[in-house]
């Protein structure tokens, strides 16, 4: 019988602040960057930030507010500024982690990183259709919707598994992700067919497109990230 909950947890060899850290997982949103000292608090505040930058530039597809879009700019900041101490940090401390392990835990922070990236260029559309007043269709809307739902479940099952090391949860987040692939391709395929038939002008398909692309290579790298703890996991697992 396999064992559904991982036994080895890579981030417990960086530093053993894990389930401390966990229960004030709300305060990690307010921390500056430079207050952050292990990595596993690192990656909870960096993807708890993403599902906030999330939430907000999904709200502002639909009315943008430049409060919150300010508000956006600050979290990409400080997810930029995080990456940046704790790959460091891993680099020059490896501490007790060394060797393979080390090369798979050393990436995690570019990987939230490249998932604020496509985020921020998201943002950038909000921008955009806000400034130049682009119309998207009803259907559009609902498909962006649609693809952010499964996304923002990705964000929330991710930050999940590093507090449980869930491999039920690791194995269903390279389901999520293959779905997400599947619905932006599908998505695209409406799209063009709305285009052709002129429900929809080639400048508002650009920043649609940007949209599904952005979404899917999102995903592709919470993937990236769960296919290493799987990997890992099998490696360590002990015969039940």
């Amino acid at each position: 019988m396999k064992k559904t909950e991982i036994v080895f947890n890579p981030f417990r060899l960086i530093s053993p602040k894990l389930d401390t850290e966990a229960s004030r997982l709300a305060q990690l949103l307010e921390v500056p960057p430079k207050e952050v000292t292990c990595l596993e608090e690192g990656l909870l505040m960096m993807t708890g930030k993403l599902l906030k930058l999330s939430g907000l530039i999904r709200k502002g597809l639909i009315l943008p507010d430049p409060e919150k879009l300010k508000e956006c700019d600050r979290l990409a900041k400080e997810i930029h500024d995080e990456e940046k101490g704790l790959t460091g940090d891993l680099v020059c401390n490896p501490r007790e982690t060394t060797g393979d392990l080390l090369k798979i835990v050393v990436l995690f922070p570019g990987h939230l990183e490249r998932v604020g990236d496509f985020l921020e260029s998201i943002l950038n559309v909000v921008r955009i259709k806000a400034r130049q007043g682009v119309p998207f269709s009803d259907k559009a809307m609902a498909e962006i919707g649609e693809l952010f739902d499964l996304f923002t479940e990705m964000l929330v099952d991710f930050r999940d598994v590093l507090l449980t090391r869930n491999r039920a949860l690791l194995e269903k987040i390279l389901e999520q992700a293959d779905r997400v692939g599947e619905l932006a391709t599908e998505f695209l395929l409406s799209h063009e067919d709305r285009l052709l038939e002129g429900f929809c002008s080639p400048f508002a398909s650009s920043l649609f497109l940007d949209i599904l692309d952005s979404l899917k290579h999102a995903a592709i790298h919470l993937r990236q990230m769960s296919e290493a703890l799987l990997k890992i996991t099998v490696t360590h697992e002990s015969p039940s």
